[in-house]
């Protein structure tokens, strides 16, 4: 009788679990690193038993970099260690879809007992088609949505893209439809992929990025260096990719530089796009256009308490799938804003209902020109009040 209990005392079931799948966690320096760290963090603190599974750091260099250190109250459960990633763009997505569905899925069959929340943060989605058959019919399935990559970047010429683009929107869809909630960054968002895919709106909810900045002023002096006081500032922060229109961002800054001499331009950025643009410049350099790393969390608020503007780009594929997760801190620091992007979008709708930005509206040089210009009288208004 004793070994019988012992035995059943063995195989009871643990504790329930929330458990989040997504490669990127802390350390990782892309927005949605940051969004699911302090997500995880705000969770323990409520008193919810959280699980990470998710990579080793390896964005935006795309060269994974092995991280040991553990979090107190958070088991994260890291993969991806030895992957190595192709030059390019479309491969590196491939192989990330592929070896993080194994990593998830392995991870999700050895928890399922306990596994009582699953939560998806997407992009990448593939994971989530294949965790789909070995979860438990009782856990909750949570999607987190950062962009649509089936609207996003996969659109083109030629029969290998087309077919490509399909895929990624079937797997996209398939994702999404497993989830009993899903939870969109933005309105557009939403409404897009519910057009799109067919999803039951009942299961559908929007919740602006985080705030994560205190929004009291200047938070430091490890940046000072970097902006001279008797210079206006025009920032751009964070990746630098196809919805960001990178190169015509980059040819925006040169067009300006030399109408606008007391302005300075900067890219606190990093990864294979922002090293070819700073190549690029070195080759033929303008003035005043500089390139940094990416600012340390620490830092955030004083780079934007330093801003004279903070540009905020997007390629007009883009604007109805994503919201940039920046876009909440840069508005509680009350940082001036330049938005490129398009007209019905909802980054124009909120800058013109807050009346924090401009909005341009085209990327011709004539418009950007103007609507810096305004935006920088906007700024120094702004400043003097």
């Amino acid at each position: 009788m004793s070994r019988y209990v012992v035995r059943n005392q063995e195989k009871r079931p643990r504790p329930l679990e929330l458990w989040l799948f997504s490669p990127f966690f802390y350390p990782e320096a892309i927005s949605t690193g940051k969004y699911n760290t302090f997500l995880v963090r705000a969770l323990v603190k409520q008193g919810v038993t959280v699980n990470v599974v998710t990579s080793h750091p390896f964005y935006p260099t795309w060269k994974p970099t092995p991280w040991s250190m553990g979090f107190e109250d958070i088991l994260v459960h890291r993969g991806g260690a030895r992957i190595r990633y192709p030059k390019s763009i479309l491969l590196r997505r491939l192989i990330l879809e592929l070896w993080f569905s194994c990593h998830a899925t392995c991870q999700a069959w050895v928890s399922r007992e306990s596994l009582a929340f699953a939560v998806g943060v997407f992009p990448p989605s593939l994971f989530f088609v294949f965790m789909k058959f070995i979860l438990p019919s009782s856990a909750k399935k949570i999607g987190i949505v950062h962009d649509l990559q089936g609207i996003l970047g996969l659109s083109g010429s030629g029969f290998g893209k087309r077919l490509l683009y399909r895929m990624v929107r079937a797997v996209e869809k398939s994702a999404f439809r497993s989830c009993d909630k899903l939870i969109f960054l933005s309105h557009s968002m939403a409404k897009t992929a519910a057009e799109e895919y067919g999803l039951d709106v009942d299961k559908v909810t929007v919740s602006y990025p985080f705030v994560t900045v205190n929004g009291n002023g200047m938070a430091g002096a490890n940046l000072a260096d970097l902006f001279p006081q008797d210079a206006r500032h025009v920032v751009y922060s964070g990746a630098l990719g196809k919805k960001q229109n990178s190169f015509r961002l980059y040819e925006f800054f040169r067009d300006c530089a030399p109408e606008l001499p007391d302005v300075h331009f900067h890219f606190f950025s990093a990864g294979p796009i922002f090293e070819e643009l700073k190549n690029a410049h070195n080759a033929d350099p303008v003035e005043r256009i500089h390139f940094h790393s990416l600012v340390n969390d620490v830092d955030l608020e004083e780079l934007y308490a330093r801003s004279t503007l903070q540009l905020i780009p997007q390629s007009e594929v883009s604007s109805n799938a994503c919201l940039p997760s920046k876009l909440p801190n840069i508005l509680a620091t009350g940082c001036a804003v330049l938005a490129i992007c398009e007209q019905d979008s909802e980054l124009a709708q909120i800058l013109e209902r807050i009346g924090t930005g401009i909005v341009a509206y085209s990327w011709e040089r004539n418009v950007l020109s103007i609507k810096l210009k305004e935006a920088l009288n906007m700024a120094k208004l702004r400043s003097s009040e």
